[in-house]
């Protein structure tokens, strides 16, 4: 059975009214049915690329996965030392210890207008940028979630607290994600074979 890491932060952890739910688990697991998968959810509240690193081995690494998706960022804009750079560097590290040809990127997405002080937009769509560059650089899938999200306001995918993702953001990430987790389990399986 292949294994796929879902590697995060709130957004990733489901967090619904403050805590972590299973939404965006369960979403992936009946896109991808009827396959069999093992799917682990490595979302953690508050997390950035920083603290991501390091759980890298003991949540990622150590599960030996055939598949990762890593969805940082939206923390990441509102560290008080956090550069660009950084963010890039926290990324391609990441890759490297898992293999980047097991790595899926998602940039992140969107926040409302109450959010908008401490992770502007502008600074999301960078972050993003950042996110996109890196994953081609090291060749690997990726999802640009921000150009789809800004697409729908705040009030449709977003909760109240205009940060963490209502259901219908998960449904429309899905709709990208799931197809190209989809490929590369069956890439990795023909590969095998």
């Amino acid at each position: 059975m292949q294994r796929i890491i879902l590697f995060g932060d709130s957004i990733t952890a489901g967090a619904t009214h403050g805590y972590p739910t299973s939404v965006y688990t369960d979403k992936l697991a009946q896109a991808l049915a009827p396959r069999e998968i093992d799917l682990m959810n490595r979302g953690v509240l508050g997390d950035n690329t920083q603290g991501g690193l390091a759980r890298l081995h003991s949540d990622v690494v150590d599960h030996d996965p055939d598949l990762v998706v890593i969805f940082f960022g939206t923390n990441d804009v509102q560290v008080p030392k956090m550069t660009l750079q950084q963010y890039q560097n926290n990324l391609e590290i990441m890759l490297k210890h898992i293999g980047a040809q097991k790595c899926i990127l998602i940039t992140p997405g969107i926040t409302g207008p109450s959010r908008q002080e401490h992770r502007p937009n502008e600074k999301l769509q960078q972050y993003a940028l950042a996110t996109l560059e890196t994953a081609k650089e090291y060749q690997v899938g990726y999802v640009d979630w921000f150009s789809e999200a800004v697409k729908h306001s705040a009030s449709e995918i977003l909760q109240d607290d205009d940060l963490h993702y209502a259901p219908r953001a998960y449904d429309l990430l899905l709709e990208k994600l799931a197809p190209l987790v989809s490929q590369k389990l069956m890439d990795q399986k023909v590969a095998g074979a």
